[in-house]
């Protein structure tokens, strides 16, 4: 099997802002292999959340491709985006999108009964990864009893109840404290390395990206650059020692 998992081939995307014409991504090639954690930096405006809403199929592209296993998402039906959505990605959001009248348990069992998973295998599936990230004892309680770090991992589990290929999580730390937000990238580092998912972020947070394999820049719609995470620690240790000097 190929260790390429998805692969983006010289995406555009076009929004028209009344008469004018904004190209948030200009041209972008991206590779993504099974089992990489990658991080994807860029300043806001960059292009990044609509990169990632082309990779999941949640919007169309103006201009070329992306594939998923050698598919292009965008020659499948809407139905068969659906499920690839819901079967394939995983989405973890800065702000936890959970649905506020719904325990943990019921808002991460939800995608699982979208799936047509029974009510009983899906509680069991979501009972299981709660506990994984933590929270088996939180599977009652409703979102705003639960601390951002706590509704963080909520998310991360609603993500993972489908068994999903790859999760994209956005600025999955952004809204947290430095010590909650270390644990959200541990827990995403442990099903990196352990369960064999692969997680593409989009992020800020340096802690984030020196766990990463990959370091991947947008600007202006397009990939400015791309190091491996050796790479950019040795460019981040120059940074700092020039600051010093």
């Amino acid at each position: 099997m190929s260790d390429s998992l998805i692969e983006v081939r010289g995406v555009k995307k076009l929004y028209l802002q009344g008469e004018e014409e904004l190209w948030a991504l200009k041209g972008i090639d991206l590779l993504i292999r099974r089992g990489e954690f990658i991080s994807i930096m860029g300043p806001s405006g960059s292009g990044k959340s609509t990169l990632f809403n082309q990779i999941g199929a949640l919007d169309v592209p103006t201009e070329g491709q992306v594939l998923f296993e050698g598919q292009n998402i965008f020659d499948l039906t809407e139905p068969q985006q659906a499920w690839f959505r819901n079967h394939k990605i995983g989405y973890i959001f800065q702000t936890f999108n959970l649905i506020t009248v719904m325990t943990a348990l019921q808002n991460v069992a939800l995608p699982a009964v979208f799936e047509g998973v029974g009510h009983e295998e899906a509680n069991r599936r979501a009972t299981a990864i709660l506990e994984r990230v933590g929270l088996g004892h939180r599977l009652t309680h409703k979102p705003g009893e639960l601390s951002g770090g706590q509704q963080q991992r909520v998310a991360i589990a609603r993500a993972l109840v489908n068994r999903p290929s790859v999760v994209l999580a956005d600025e999955p730390t952004g809204n947290l404290d430095t010590a909650t937000g270390q644990e959200i990238i541990d827990i995403l580092k442990s099903l990196n390395e352990e369960d064999g998912v692969t997680i593409v972020c989009s992020t800020h947070d340096p802690k984030m990206i020196r766990k990463s394999e990959r370091v991947v820049w947008i600007a202006d719609g397009l990939k400015q650059k791309e190091v491996t995470a050796a790479e950019f620690r040795i460019e981040e240790m120059e940074a700092d020692r020039l600051g010093r000097d």
